[in-house]
Formats: structure tokens, sequence, C-alpha cells
């Protein structure tokens, strides 16, 4: 359904000055006259402005922000990131779609980025939910099959965090800062989650599924979530393109990942260092399975883990955890 969505509006946006016969629409796309009818209901239910004109067709009243596969694909500079690209208007949430995915033995290579308009339940780390505003975020999730053990995992994560980070810094000019792990700030904000899955034997990753929420045109964030959270409009002033963000976001990966494979965990550490102002010198407390560890940030060892200098000069490896406060 979402396919022939966007195959409807695809059309709809390469007329946008005239208004089209339902019946060219409908014949065009090869379906009958009142399956045209539900499909322009369903896109005007995602929020797309379609007036239907009596006796003429239709027209769309302004160019909708939307994430259509038929706008990204062409302009991609990536061999194999996004080039199979699942598009929804509404989803649960794209990690969770991901892995149906690959459960239901659908084509997913490596690579396979899913995108949504809206998420019903997104997700973020440690059981939390993620907000997602309709047209107003970007929401996706790549499947990637690296070929590394289970325990540089966190590598990828982190990747994540730095691919975006320079994508977005590229194309908004908003300052961007990496929390440990993998959380996008603007100031003491978050702007941007990150969350991986990943399903592995002993020795190999088989499957690595890693889901992005980024507030890209939010004008304003619910009441309980200002004091916390920003979008990058509201940051800049100015509504950005969250197909200019993709596009970015996947060839810095699909770099960072080549790197990665030439010189191994340095090539991504490196880049989270000079990107996170949480790297090095940073004193903060830090959750982890219930209990609380404070320190200063002394650098990451090669498996992404955060180096912790406790009172006593001794070093504690983070692996997993939340920073709770920072100074």
């Amino acid at each position: 359904m979402d396919r022939k969505l966007d195959e409807l509006l695809f059309a709809l946006m390469q007329n946008m000055t005239i208004t089209v016969s339902g019946e060219k629409l409908a014949r065009d796309l090869g379906v009958p006259h009142s399956t045209l009818v539900r499909w322009v209901e369903k896109l005007r239910e995602s929020g797309v402005e379609i007036r239907g004109e009596p006796f003429t067709g239709y027209r769309l009243v302004r160019l909708p922000d939307v994430m259509l596969p038929q706008l990204i694909r062409p302009r991609l500079r990536t061999a194999e990131l996004g080039k199979t690209l699942y598009h929804f208007y509404k989803v649960d949430s794209t990690n969770a779609f991901a892995s149906r995915l690959l459960s239901h033995g659908r084509k997913a290579p490596d690579g396979t980025v899913i995108v949504s308009e809206y998420q019903t339940a997104g997700r973020g780390r440690l059981g939390r939910s993620w907000h997602s505003e309709p047209e107003s975020g970007l929401y996706f999730s790549m499947i990637l099959r690296p070929r590394i053990p289970p325990s540089l995992a966190p590598l990828f994560t982190l990747g994540t965090a730095v691919a975006m980070h320079n994508a977005v810094e590229r194309d908004t000019r908003v300052d961007v800062d990496i929390k440990w792990p993998n959380d996008l700030l603007v100031g003491r904000k978050k702007v941007c989650g990150i969350l991986s899955e990943i399903q592995a034997e002993v020795d190999m990753i088989r499957t690595m599924i890693v889901g992005v929420g980024l507030n890209v045109n939010h004008a304003r964030m619910p009441s309980e979530l200002t004091e916390i959270a920003t979008s990058l409009r509201i940051e800049s002033g100015r509504v950005q393109s969250r197909i200019e963000i993709l596009l970015e976001f996947c060839e810095e990966f699909e770099n960072l990942q080549a790197d990665f494979e030439k010189r191994g965990a340095t090539a991504i550490i490196d880049q989270w260092t000079a990107h996170s102002s949480f790297a090095n010198g940073r004193k903060l407390t830090i959750s982890d399975s219930g209990r609380l560890l404070e320190g200063t940030t002394r650098g990451l060892n090669r498996f992404g883990a955060l180096r912790l200098e406790q009172k006593d000069g001794r070093i504690e490896e983070v692996y997993s955890g939340d920073v709770v406060h920072w100074e």
C-alpha cells in the first residue's frame, strides 16, 4: 500500500502546477478510480494537502516534505547503503519492521534502509519511548551485516553518531555534540537518539539493526520535553530538508564503514573523540545496571567503552549505561 501511495504522490508532485484528472491518474497507476479515491484519502490522513477539483481532478496544495524513494534513490552517493529502501507513512517502529523483515526472510541485503514519516511506538535506549511527530522527524533504521565479532558492535553505534553529527553540521550549520555513547546534543538538549540491536553467533554478528530518530522540523517540543530535547528547526530558526540530511548521512556512514574496514576501530574512535566534548576531561555520572559511577572521562578503549578515571586514579571501563549528570 505505501509503495502505491508513493507512486500516486510522485505523480502529483510531477504535475504541481496543474490539476490532474482522476481518470488519468487511475489509468497511469493501473487501478480503478474507486481505489484512487481511497489512496487520495490515505495521503490526506497522512497530512498531504490534496485539493479535489470537481469534474477536473486532483492537485497538490503545497509541495510536501515526504521521504519519497523516488526522490532519494536517484541522488544517493553510496554503493550499497539505501539502495534497498522501504518507505512508510506510518509504522510501529522502523527497528521493529526491520526485525520482522529479517524473521520473515524477505529481501533485506546489507545496507537496507527503512524510513517512516511517523512511528506509533518509536523506541529509544533502555526501553524508553521516542516522541515521533509526522513530517517533522527523520526516523529510519539500517540493516547491516558487518563481518565483526559481537564485542565490536558498539563501534557501529558510535559510528552512526559520528556520521549523523557530520551530516547535520554540514547540511544545517548547527553545532552538534555527541554525548556518550550515541546521543546528539545541541547545547545540553537532545536532538537525536540511536538504538542498535544485534543477532549474533558466539564469534560473529549475523545482522545488526541500527535505528535513528532525529528531531528535524518540530516547531516546538511537547511541554514535558522542552527542558531536555530540541529540534534542528528550533535551533537554526529555519525549516531543514530531511532528505538532504539522510543523503548526507548515508554517504558519511558508508565512507566511515570503508575506513573502518581499512584501519579498524581507530577509524571510528578517532572521529568520535574529535567530535565529542564527552571524550576527555568531562566530569560526569553514569547509571549502569543500578549503580552510579562518577569520574572524569579519559577517552575510549578499542571496543568503544568509555574510560572513566575514579577519584583514586583507577580507570573504570564502562561498556554500557546512561549519562545522568555532567559538568
